[in-house]
């Protein structure tokens, strides 16, 4: 089932009517373990194409229990190891030798995500940090809920039960109203907005051609590098609010993935505010416990920020390195690492030179200011060129545009990025543009009437114009 979609909606809806017979926590545990196998159910019904992800299920399950049962130090090593190896086995990483891969195609849609849940729950039942002990459906539950099966957001346990089955989140008029907007705002961004972003973005890429003068290169060359990230933003912030809204629905409330993240004024602060989920599980349990270990093994104040600098390059090698199985994803983890790295040292570094008071003062002047956003911005751009190209392609824009052009492309990003963002954010905030976090604070019948002129649009370009039902870019991780 592709999400989003009518088809999705449809299911969700008809779960949410059942769900609603009765408010006993078994009765709404049971409804949503049978929605969510069901939902798997619509990939595929052959039981070979389940067994390995199946296989991935089960053994988590029982590392879960070994590790709320016996907390030994090596037997949890051992488990992590199995668990990863099993994961990098099945997701086909090329550095896995290939006769070792399965001879039959099998599923492994939304297989990270689930993987990342498993993992967290390992982690807490070792470190007893759940908050009791996980049961089959429970477990089922957690890990193969619907909304967030394909492409998160990364939910914690604990945050997962509290509406699954203690508490159910209040679904009340003005709630009802803010989930339906969202999920028409998401819906118009990864149908209509997305797509249109795409298809810019590929004249773009195919008008960079050695007959086109040299100005013409440099334009097309910047708006490749600038059009993706928007492209990718719309993509997955879509389909984000749709599942966001869609589980609410069902009383159940998933985590924020997303939060303006293009105003960033750094690229660590990018990495709070765009798929914020998977920066929080990265850091909860790869940044903080390796930072801590180097501290304990390098007790020394002047080495500990450089130890920071190391770790966050690590982690967010990691981060790139996930997003696929090729040697363009270690690319993408080495740019992505440099992002953050470099950045930690220039705030050591600005901070070392001119003290703390000053350099604060610094980053509040709004030319400093822009000219951050736009950095951050170009630097997202140009690692993501190893998100959607070939080395092929990489290699032709390379012999097109020359050192001398790749460098002036950059700075116009650079440039044009400061100003757009700068004065867009500007304009957000003093329009206060209908958005899902914004909706209390414009009149009902403004946002009554942007939804129904959203929903207009999806429903012509979907239905009428028999649109292909929407890609989302992240359910291929």
């Amino acid at each position: 089932m592709i999400v989003p979609s009518f088809e999705f909606l449809a299911f969700a809806t008809a779960v949410a009517l059942v769900l609603g017979i009765s408010a006993k926590p078994l009765w709404r545990r049971s409804v949503l373990v049978a929605a969510n196998l069901g939902f798997i159910l619509t990939f595929t019904h052959d039981p070979l194409q389940l067994a390995p992800f199946a296989m991935l299920l089960v053994l988590g399950f029982a590392g879960v229990k070994l590790m709320e049962a016996y907390k030994r130090q090596p037997a949890f090593a051992v488990l992590v190891v199995a668990l990863l190896s099993a994961f990098c086995w099945l997701k086909n990483y090329s550095f896995v030798p290939h006769g070792l891969f399965l001879p039959f195609a099998y599923l492994t849609v939304g297989m990270s995500y689930v993987f990342f849940r498993v993992l967290h729950l390992v982690i807490d039942a070792y470190q007893e940090s759940l908050p009791a002990p996980v049961g089959v459906f429970a477990y089922i539950s957690y890990t193969l809920n619907f909304t967030s099966f394909l492409a998160g957001p990364i939910q914690f346990y604990k945050d997962y039960l509290r509406t699954e089955s203690q508490q159910p989140a209040v679904l009340d008029e003005p709630s009802v109203g803010r989930a339906l907007e969202r999920i028409i705002v998401g819906f118009f961004k990864v149908a209509i907005v997305s797509p249109l972003l795409l298809l810019a973005h590929a004249a773009c890429v195919a008008a960079l051609s050695t007959d086109a003068p040299f100005a013409d290169r440099v334009l097309h060359a910047a708006l490749v590098l600038a059009i993706f990230p928007f492209y990718l933003y719309a993509n997955f912030s879509g389909y984000t609010d749709v599942v966001i809204g869609t589980a609410r629905f069902l009383r159940l409330e998933l985590p924020e993935n997303f939060n303006h993240p293009f105003v960033s004024k750094s690229f660590i602060e990018l990495w709070t505010r765009w798929h914020i989920t998977l920066s929080l599980w990265l850091r909860t349990y790869v940044y903080s416990p390796l930072l801590l270990s180097l501290m304990r093994r390098f007790p020394s104040p002047r080495v500990e920020p450089w130890l920071g600098v190391l770790v966050y390059f690590i982690t967010f090698f990691l981060i790139g390195v996930w997003h696929g199985q090729t040697a363009m994803f270690i690319a993408l983890g080495l740019l992505l690492g440099l992002g953050v790295g470099a950045n930690k040292i220039f705030q050591l570094s600005m901070t070392k030179a001119l003290g703390r008071a000053r350099y604060r003062s610094l980053c509040g002047n709004p030319v400093y200011s822009a000219l951050s956003c736009g950095l951050t911005f170009a630097w997202l751009g140009f690692s993501l060129l190893w998100f959607w190209s070939t080395p092929g392609q990489l290699g032709g824009f390379a012999r097109l545009l020359g050192p001398a052009e790749i460098a002036l492309t950059f700075l116009l990003v650079v440039v044009l990025a400061a100003i757009v963002l700068t004065f867009g954010e500007k304009i957000r905030e003093r329009l206060r543009v209908v958005a899902p976090l914004d909706s209390l604070r414009s009149p009902p019948y403004l946002r009554a009437a942007w939804c129904t002129t959203l929903a207009v649009i999806i429903v012509s370009v979907t239905v009428v114009l028999n649109a292909p039902a929407p890609h989302i870019v992240y359910r291929a991780f």
